[in-house]
């Protein structure tokens, strides 16, 4: 992997664009004069041409990580290869990687950093370099685990393949990997800068001349651009470079060369151009000459071409002529739209636009539900966040976006969009009820993508306001979302138990039995990680008979879920077997695809303890396939435990030769680590403990004491959460009986 990083207007995309072209596929550049194009190194001979190319742009309208494996698995197997044939996201990956291997590709993957947490948003066409940092470099993450793993495995030497990358921010899953080099690109050097003003029309003027009027801009690929395009087009002398001297660098500017130039660039326009640009910018994607037309001001059809023109010829505007998609550098797009005036205007006028544009009557992928989305958008940004958020809960989520495509990193940014002062503040709608719905959709799409430390406050913002408005029905939801999704994973268990414990006294008072059974149910969960049977116990059956009577058959397998979950931490296997086949039963109710996937897992890891290690295959495979497909990161690390003790459990089998013992064990090493860079990344305290006792008890299986002590130790830190009797009591237990085997406590 080469990876070109560099702020926003350095070039990059254009750059790579240029060598692939000239380079790569040996296609003449327009506008560069014969003895400039000679001066560059011969292209490259045609056997060691890439078999393909595939080049991937995530600055494209909802060009997701797992779009891209699509089309890339389509490209790379010739057609072959349907990836709606496979299911699972780990397997697609798995596959793309196999071809990448096989065979000799070029995969260009530009604009990356839209898939890292600091641009991963609805309004990152609109954001410059400027964002939130934190200490421990998260903004460089990706968004989706799947996205991080899938750029760590192209970096390996197995591959034939060769991938190119561009970002603005170097992704931190790259850090310190050998299969990646990175340059920091900065800008031009000044002969590029002689070469680039003669490309782009600046035919006077000495290559001295040329250099000291780009001296000052620092050699910006971006301000360079636009400041040939006004030397271009000039009215007086038109294409020399004299003209350069008319826009002089302040010294009080020195450092905004880009901004500075862009200024000049945009005030060099008549009023209605201007008007034009910043209207143009309100879209946050590729657009159509249609779609732009909704701007068209001008007299006829020909004055707003030619205004179009101007722009294009200008460096403002750019013009993809294969796809008829007209588009603004970001950089330009953020500057130009700080200067709409009407901004709810033009996006209320966008918003009735799109709302004109038909969907399909069934929503089969992401792609269905484009123009819902751009709706949202520009219904958003026109400042109807009311309107905004009826159409979220109304077409969006919770189906299909949530139970069907599992598409969580859309959503945290669909339902953030509605919180334009932060997250530590209200979202921005007039009716509490609706602040609070928001409130609680965020955390839970947070918490369900693997950051449940984030939904914390949400949560407890959203109880806070039913507190407020003295909501008791509502109420009890959010302490139990709060207890069971955020708290328990991340080891606050005596909070979470405190939570569970005032809703049901709330369910109580005003004689609300869903909720109730419910909150019983998580009690129930949380009492069976801190090691209290008896009581856990109770609380499951008060739930059981309470789902039971209210005929809540698909929360009734809920609870035998839990109780499977029971049974195994107190080795009564055949009844663990028993309540998940109950749990696995009753998921298909409503077709729960998070309740399958539990059930499933279960199902998987009572068979392993009984022995039935085939059909515990079965299951498992199952659980991580359907997991993978909705990107469920909560239940992940769980899975693939299991699994890894699986091929713990086949490598120790009598029936395998020594060479497939040793296949397997490296396989469960394999899956134990990839479990816990999961657990780490999204700070899961509880699954952290068990996969350091597995990584431990592994260890001392191989007689390595030191290495089973190192993971025991990390196993009983975590496991301790808040301390007796508000512990991990099962992993704390066997991470002392591990200690006491490697020869001390």
């Amino acid at each position: 992997m080469f990876a070109y990083v560099a702020i926003g207007g350095m070039g990059k995309s254009a750059l790579t664009w240029a060598w692939l072209q000239r380079d790569v596929l040996s296609l003449p550049l327009p506008g560069l004069a014969e003895e400039e194009r000679a001066a560059h190194a011969a292209p490259v001979p045609e056997a060691s041409r890439p078999e393909g190319i595939l080049w991937w742009s995530f600055y494209e309208r909802e060009s997701t990580f797992q779009k891209f494996l699509d089309q890339a698995l389509t490209y790379a197997s010739g057609g072959r290869v349907d990836p709606r044939d496979i299911p699972s996201i780990r397997e697609r990956m798995q596959a793309l990687y196999n071809l990448l291997c096989q065979r000799r590709f070029l995969l260009v993957l530009d604009g990356v950093e839209r898939i890292l947490r600091a641009y991963a948003r609805l309004d990152a066409a609109y954001r410059g370099d400027e964002f939130e940092r934190d200490a421990r470099g998260d903004f460089r993450s990706c968004t989706d685990p799947h996205a991080g793993t899938f750029i760590q495995w192209l970096t390996s030497g197995a591959m034939k393949s060769k991938v190119l990358l561009t970002s603005r921010l170097f992704p931190r899953e790259l850090n310190g990997l050998a299969g990646c080099q990175r340059v920091n690109l900065t800008a031009f050097d000044p002969e590029e800068a002689v070469i680039f003003f003669h490309a782009q029309g600046v035919q006077k003027g000495t290559r001295t001349e040329i250099q000291a009027a780009c001296k000052p801009y620092g050699y910006l690929p971006l301000a360079l651009r636009l400041l040939s395009g006004l030397i271009v087009r000039d009215k007086r002398t038109p294409g020399d470079i004299r003209v350069a001297s008319r826009y002089p660098m302040l010294p009080e500017l020195k450092g905004k060369e880009q901004h500075h130039i862009l200024e000049v660039a945009y005030n060099a326009l008549d009023e209605e151009k201007r008007e034009l640009l910043s209207r143009i910018s309100a879209f946050r994607s590729p657009m159509t000459y249609e779609a732009l037309s909704v701007f068209n001001t001008y007299k006829s059809e020909t004055e707003f071409d030619a205004a179009l023109d101007e722009l294009i010829d200008r460096g403002l505007l750019l013009f993809d002529r294969e796809r008829g998609r007209y588009d603004l550098h970001p950089i330009v797009r953020g500057y130009a739209y700080d200067r709409l005036v009407d901004k709810e205007g033009t996006h209320t006028r966008l918003r009735d636009y799109f709302a004109a544009v038909p969907t399909p009557d069934r929503v089969e992928t992401l792609d269905d539900l484009a123009p819902v989305i751009q709706l949202y958008h520009h219904s958003v940004r026109a400042g109807r966040y009311d309107e905004a958020v009826r159409l979220l809960r109304e077409r969006l989520v919770p189906d299909p976006l949530h139970f069907r495509f599992g598409a969580y990193q859309l959503m945290i940014g669909l339902k953030r969009a509605l919180f334009p002062d932060g997250e530590d503040r209200l979202p921005r709608l007039k009716d509490e009820g609706a602040q609070a719905w928001t409130l609680n959709a965020l955390a839970s799409s947070f918490a369900l993508s693997g950051q449940p430390r984030r939904a914390v406050p949400l949560f407890d913002m959203h109880n806070a306001l039913r507190e407020k408005a003295d909501h008791k029905e509502n109420l009890p939801t959010g302490l139990g979302n709060l207890a069971c999704m955020a708290q328990i994973p991340i080891g606050h268990l005596a909070a979470a138990e405190q939570n569970l414990r005032r809703s049901i006294e709330l369910c109580r008072d005003i004689n609300e039995e869903f909720s109730e059974a419910f909150s019983h149910a998580e009690l129930g969960r949380l009492l069976t990680c801190c090691g209290d049977s008896k009581a856990s116990d109770g609380e499951l059956s008060i739930a059981q008979e309470s789902f039971a009577e209210q005929a809540a058959r698909q929360y009734a397998g809920l609870t035998w879920g839990y109780r499977a979950l029971w049974a195994l931490l107190r080795g009564e296997t055949k009844a663990a077997l028993e309540a998940a086949h109950k749990a696995r039963e009753l998921a298909d109710v409503r077709a729960y695809e998070r309740d399958i996937i539990r059930a499933e897992w279960l199902l998987g890891a009572a068979h392993r303890v009984l022995g039935n290690l085939p059909k515990a295959e079965t299951h498992l495979t199952e659980a991580l396939t359907r997991c993978r497909r909705i990107n469920l990161v909560e239940l992940e690390p769980d899975i693939l435990l299991e699994m890894a003790r699986l091929q713990w459990a086949q490598a120790q089998s009598n029936e395998v030769m020594s060479d497939e013992s040793t296949r397997l064990r490296e396989k469960a090493l394999e899956l134990a680590r990839e479990a816990l860079g999961i657990a780490d990344r999204c700070e899961y305290r509880l699954k952290q403990a068990d996969l350091h006792n597995f990584l431990a008890q592994m260890a001392l299986d191989k007689g390595d004491r030191e290495e089973a002590r190192k993971h025991a130790e990390i196993g009983k830190e975590r496991a301790w959460c808040d301390g007796p009797p508000h512990c991990y009591k099962p992993a704390l237990e066997e991470a002392e009986k591990i200690l006491e085997s490697c020869g001390g406590g």
